[in-house]
């Protein structure tokens, strides 16, 4: 992670944020985020004469997104992460505040952008405590925080991404080839050795693309552990970085599979449960209620080993990222453990169609 020192960040916002010097203290690396480099701190200066304190963070293009060219890596570059945000503010979704996008970076040279700082935590669906939690909220008699990602879910769908900066419009009749074209790209660059089984899943996903009958934004990477979530509400979604044009039950069955609702190898307590949270049909009944949208439960399951597929993918990438020396971040050697779960996933949601 670049160093944010107090001086650098102080140095980077007097004159920026205000037009009085800034003190900054209080900084924190977020490492659960691997994407960017994010650190908060707390910024104070003086605004006539008043004295200002804000709670923010700056979120950074890491070395690798710096050094590279983006087109070649699995997420959006950070303008077009900093664009679908700005596109956020206004819809029935929680996101935190932007403040300003730089394109330099000024002595971090890198892409950046300045948000407002918000209340909670990412629950982590592998930490059997958060688990836990998660599996109260559901049961709790009022499902505050389910009911709250199911909203998220159907305000970010509500957002015309066609219109926003560096995110291309597809057409419904494209958008399902394009999603096989671009991953199985990625996956061919990145793959540790040829598996039988991936191949089995590419030929399964082309012979059987359902039909998409509308397009809109989509999260790409839409999960509790992508919200902030703060005494059972949802303060915020982040990590938008894979925001694209797409099918908008591609986030419900992202949403739904097994891994992101803890299980790595071992089985999970509650299976039934997408994202440890909130039970898949239950999810799918509420969905169409709130947005008239028709849940094509096959489509959902189409959807939900093609994420597997992705997050196999993703997991290739950075280990492979890591094996030719790309990458020094030793976070990146671990992206090879939660693969051999994830195609045993993906094979057991296409059993019925395989030969």
């Amino acid at each position: 992670m670049t160093e944010f020192s107090a001086d650098a960040l102080s140095g980077y916002l007097s004159g920026t944020l205000a037009d009085s010097e800034v003190s900054v203290d209080d900084i924190v690396a977020h490492t659960e985020g691997w994407s960017r480099d994010t650190v908060s701190f707390t910024a104070r200066y003086r605004e006539g004469d008043d004295d200002v304190s804000e709670r923010l963070v700056l979120r950074a293009e890491n070395e690798l997104q710096h050094d590279i060219d983006t087109t070649s890596l699995p997420g959006n570059d950070i303008q077009t992460e900093y664009e679908t945000l700005v596109a956020s503010q206004d819809a029935p979704v929680p996101v935190p505040r932007v403040r300003w996008f730089d394109a330099d970076g000024g002595p971090f040279e890198r892409g950046l952008f300045v948000m407002e700082h918000l209340e909670g935590e990412p629950p982590i669906t592998w930490d059997p405590r958060d688990r836990q939690d998660l599996y109260d909220a559901w049961d709790a008699a009022d499902r505050t925080l389910p009911n709250q990602f199911v909203d998220a879910a159907a305000g970010v769908h509500s957002i015309d991404g066609s219109s926003i900066p560096g995110v291309e419009d597809v057409s419904p009749d494209e958008v399902v080839s394009r999603e096989i074209d671009r991953w199985e790209e990625l996956y061919r660059s990145a793959e540790l050795k040829r598996e039988p089984a991936v191949e089995e899943a590419i030929r399964w996903f082309r012979a059987n693309e359902p039909t998409v009958p509308e397009t809109t934004l989509i999260h790409g990477d839409f999960r509790i552990g992508n919200a902030l979530v703060d005494d059972d509400r949802i303060t915020g979604l982040l990590d938008w970085e894979f925001a694209r044009v797409g099918d908008p039950l591609f986030d419900l069955g992202y949403a739904s599979t097994r891994y992101f609702a803890g299980k790595l190898v071992e089985p999970i307590e509650r299976p039934e449960l997408a994202c440890s949270l909130l039970e898949r049909e239950w999810f799918y009944d509420e969905y169409e209620r709130r947005t008239g949208r028709t849940v094509d439960r096959e489509r959902v399951r189409y959807w939900r080993a093609f994420s597997a597929f992705v997050m196999l993918t993703i997991c290739c990438w950075g280990a492979n990222q890591y094996d030719t020396g790309a990458s020094d971040d030793v976070r990146n050697a671990w992206f090879q453990y939660p693969v051999p779960g994830l195609i045993e996933d993906l094979l057991a949601i296409i059993e019925d169609d395989r030969l």
